[in-house]
C-alpha cells in the first residue's frame, strides 16, 4: 500500500491523499476507515471527513464508486483498480475549550499549511478490507523547514518529501506525526533515544523546557522497570495553543512508542511542563502494557466493530499503579507522603462509581459503559495495588507486580498476545495457585475490595469514610517488613 499525503497544497483545511493500490483479485472490494481506534472508546466515524473519493485504473478511467456506509465505500470493478484519490478535512481547527462528548480531538488531524500539521493516519487513510496486514509506505510532501516529529521508520527524505514505512495498517495508526518547524529535543534513557517535540501557536519555543522537567522522571521509570526499556526510540510530540487566563483544557492518546498531547492554556512554563509530566507518567509505562502484554483482541484490532478485551482493567490500572508506586520505590522527593495522598485521592474518586460492576465486565463493555469506564484507572489501580501486596507477602518480598510485568513481557512481548480468557490462569501457573481466586473475586467477581485489611498489614490505616490514608505510629515488625519489602520504605 503506497499512500501519498500532500501538506504543501493546503486548501480550506483540506489534504489531498493518493493511494497506489496493490493488484486486487476481486471484482468488489470495499475500502474502509475507521469508527474507533485503540485508546478511545467510543465511536469517532474518521471518515465523516473525506471528501470526493473517487477510484481509477492505470489508465487514469474512473470507476464506479458506492458509500452504503459512512465509513466504507465500495468499489466495483476493483481488479482494475489501481489508483484511489480524495480530500480530508481537519477534525479541529483550533485547540479550544469546546468540548463535545465521546470526541477525542487527539485522535483526529488537524493541519494549517504555514505553521503545523498533527496527523493521525487513522482519520486521513483507509485501507482494503481484509488487508490492514499489508505493508505501508507513506509519502508526505511537506514545506522544507518542517520536521515530522514520530517513531515511524523512516526511508530516505528529499528537501520537501519524507519517506516513511510500516510493517501494517495497525502499526501506522499507532504511529502519529507531528509536523512543524522543528522544535525538538532528544534525550538517551538506557538505551532508548526519546524525542521531545513541540508546536506552540505564540511561536515560543517549548521542547528543551519540556525535556528538563520530565528527563528526571523518565529516568526513574527507566530504573524501575530493570534499568533497560523494552523500546528503542519513543516520542513525546506536543501542541499547544493560547488560551485565556484561567483557562486550562487538555487531551492526550498513548500510543506504543510514542504520546500525542494537546493543551490549550496560557503560555506559562510551569503548566505546560506539568501537564506534560503528568501524562509522561502515566502514558511512558505503556511501553510494558498494553505493547509487550496485550490480548488477541488488540493484537488483531478491528478498526470499524472491535472485540473488547477483558483486561482493559489491568492495561490501564496496572500501568496507573506503576506511576503511583515508581516515585515512593525509587525514593523520589516526597514519593512517600505523595503516595499515601494518591490512594487516598483514588479512594475518594472510585466512591463515585459502581462497585457492584465486575471490572471485567467493565472492561468488556467499555464503549457501553463510558459513565463508568474511568473506573478502570482507580479500581484498576486498586487491584493491581493488592495484587503487588499478595504477591509480596506470600514471597517474602522477593516477588511483586515489577516481577510480574516483566516475566509477561518476556514469555509474550510485541508479537505475541495472550489468548484473553487464559491470562488468569497463567498468572496463577507462574505465581501462585491462589491467585487464580483472587481474580475470581475481585476481578471476575463484585466482591468489596480489602483494602483497609491489606493495608493495614504494611502499617497503613485507611480510612474509607472520610478517604483518610496515614501511618501506624508503632508498627509492628511483620507491618514494617511488608512494608519494605512492597515500598522500599
Amino acid at each position: 500500500m503506497h499512500y501519498k499525503i500532500d501538506l504543501l497544497t493546503i486548501v480550506n483545511d483540506k489534504v489531498y491523499v493518493q493511494l497506489e493500490t496493490p493488484k486486487q483479485d476481486k471484482e468488489v472490494i470495499d475500502f474502509l476507515f475507521p469508527r474507533i481506534v485503540p485508546g478511545i472508546y467510543g465511536t469517532m466515524h474518521f471518515a465523516e471527513n473525506v471528501n470526493n473519493l473517487k477510484a481509477y485504473d492505470a489508465s487514469g478511467r474512473a470507476l464506479e464508486v458506492e458509500r452504503p456506509e459512512p465509513h466504507r465505500f465500495r468499489i466495483r470493478n476493483a481488479d482494475e483498480l489501481a489508483q484511489i484519490r480524495y480530500h480530508v478535512d481537519d477534525g479541529w481547527d483550533e485547540f479550544d475549550e469546546k468540548y463535545r462528548e465521546g470526541f477525542y480531538r487527539s485522535a483526529e488531524s488537524s493541519f494549517h499549511f504555514d505553521s503545523f500539521a498533527v496527523i493521525n493516519h487513522n482519520s486521513l487513510i483507509g485501507y482494503f478490507e481484509g488487508q490492514s496486514n499489508l505493508p505501508v509506505q507513506l509519502d508526505v510532501y511537506r514545506p522544507g523547514d518542517w520536521y515530522g516529529a514520530t517513531t515511524l521508520h523512516r526511508g530516505k527524505s528529499t528537501y520537501n518529501m519524507d519517506v516513511f514505512r510500516a510493517d501494517s495498517y495497525r502499526e501506522l495508526v499507532d504511529n502519529p506525526i507531528l509536523y512543524t518547524r522543528p522544535d525538538t529535543v532528544w534525550l538517551h534513557i538506557g538505551e532508548t533515544d526519546v524525542c521531545v517535540a513541540a508546536f506552540s501557536n505564540t511561536g515560543q519555543k517549548l521542547a528543551r523546557g519540556i525535556a528538563n522537567n520530565i528527563e528526571p522522571l523518565l529516568r526513574n521509570q527507566a530504573a524501575y522497570l530493570g534499568g533497560k526499556l523494552p523500546v528503542d526510540a519513543y516520542c513525546f510530540m506536543m501542541y499547544h495553543a493560547l488560551g485565556s487566563p484561567n483557562s486550562y483544557s487538555g487531551d492526550g492518546l498513548e500510543h506504543a512508542t510514542s504520546t500525542l498531547c494537546l493543551l490549550q492554556c496560557p503560555l506559562d512554563s510551569g503548566a505546560v511542563g506539568d501537564f506534560v509530566y503528568g501524562l509522561a507518567s502515566h502514558e511512558f509505562f505503556h511501553i510494558v502494557t498494553p505493547l509487550n502484554i496485550h490480548s488477541e483482541n488488540i493484537q488483531e484490532y478491528d478498526f470499524v466493530q472491535p472485540t473488547m478485551s477483558r483486561h482493559l482493567w489491568l492495561y490501564e490500572g496496572m500501568t496507573e499503579y506503576a506511576t503511583i508506586h515508581m516515585p515512593v520505590w525509587q525514593g523520589m522527593d516526597d514519593g512517600f507522603r505523595s503516595f499515601l495522598q494518591k490512594i487516598a485521592d483514588k479512594l475518594q474518586q472510585m466512591s463515585k462509581f459502581d462497585d457492584a460492576l465486575p471490572l471485567e465486565k467493565l472492561s468488556l463493555e467499555a464503549m457501553e459503559r463510558q459513565d463508568q469506564y474511568y473506573n478502570v484507572y482507580l479500581k484498576g489501580t486498586f487491584v493491581c495495588l493488592l495484587l503487588d501486596l499478595e504477591l509480596r507477602q506470600r514471597s517474602h518480598g522477593k516477588y511483586g507486580t515489577r516481577d510480574l510485568m516483566r516475566d509477561l513481557s518476556a514469555r509474550y512481548g510485541p508479537d505475541k498476545p495472550f489468548v484473553d480468557a487464559d491470562l488468569y490462569q497463567v498468572i496463577a501457573d507462574m505465581t501462585y495457585p491462589e491467585i487464580r481466586e483472587f481474580f475470581s473475586r475481585y476481578v471476575e467477581g463484585s466482591e468489596r475490595l480489602p483494602l483497609e485489611e491489606a493495608l493495614l498489614k504494611a502499617g497503613i490505616v485507611v480510612d474509607s469514610q472520610k478517604f483518610n490514608v496515614s501511618l501506624v505510629r508503632n508498627p509492628t515488625p511483620e507491618q514494617a517488613q511488608l512494608r519494605k519489602w512492597w515500598i522500599n520504605q
